[in-house]
């Protein structure tokens, strides 16, 4: 997935100012800050500040952000939701660097891909520099896909059935393509729907006769991988006149 790169946002006073778009989490391995903040006199030391957010817009709590130079850890933390007038602002961070220098931030948590942000500079002493809002991306959640056949043979004037089954602890009602496949050759495809409660039977082409070993592959969606079932056969008769 590509996202779009937007500048660091600038923090002065006691305003955090975001950035309306989310930083690239593994397009790249990493992003470089390219602005920093006026000195502020309410820190005694410098700070390195953001809000995490999703590919999906979401802000994200409980994502441990770390502040190292060169293989050295300098800081560390959890972002949560921090109070402001207008209500909570979650995903927020702040790490206490220290001093002056040129620090790596790396973002984790289970179930989304680390990601560093490289190259941000902190240049005096009491400076805040804010990363804006910067991003972490979710990784599919994993699935498990069922085949089962309709009727184990069918004749040759005739077409087999496959009902395929997705269930995933992530959701109930898993959504995407499925296709059948014998080999790498496709001879079935449908779509499993939200309302479908993760069932579709596909209907597959005319097939010669013989034995015919099938799978059933999940293509996977934006939050859900991919998966396939194990092998089934379908025997092809040939018909009677």
């Amino acid at each position: 997935m590509s996202w779009p790169r937007v500048t660091a946002a600038l923090f002065t006073g006691a305003a955090l100012l975001l950035a309306p778009q989310v930083l690239p989490a593994s397009a790249a391995p990493s992003h470089t800050a390219v602005s920093v903040a006026k000195a502020s006199k309410v820190s005694p030391a410098p700070l390195i500040q953001g809000v995490v957010a999703d590919q999906f817009g979401n802000n994200v709590d409980g994502v441990t952000v770390r502040a190292t130079q060169g293989s050295t850890a300098v800081a560390s933390a959890e972002t949560y939701a921090s109070a402001w007038a207008s209500g909570p602002q979650h995903g927020y961070f702040y790490l206490e660097v220290g001093k002056p220098g040129t620090y790596t931030v790396t973002l984790s948590k289970k179930g989304y891909e680390t990601v560093k942000y490289s190259g941000i500079e902190v240049t005096r002493p009491r400076q805040k520099v804010s990363l804006g809002e910067i991003g972490i991306e979710k990784s599919p959640d994993p699935t498990t896909t069922s085949a089962a056949l309709v009727s184990r043979s069918v004749t040759t004037k005739g077409r087999g059935a496959v009902v395929v089954t997705v269930a995933s602890k992530a959701t109930k009602t898993p959504a995407g393509s499925v296709e059948i496949r014998e080999g790498n050759k496709v001879v079935g495809s449908g779509e499993i729907k939200v309302g479908n409660k993760g069932a579709v039977t596909v209907v597959l082409d005319k097939l010669g006769k013989g034995g015919h070993v099938l799978k059933a592959h999940f293509l996977g969606s934006a939050t859900l991988e991919s998966s396939a079932s194990k092998t089934i056969t379908l025997m092809v008769v040939k018909s009677r006149k």
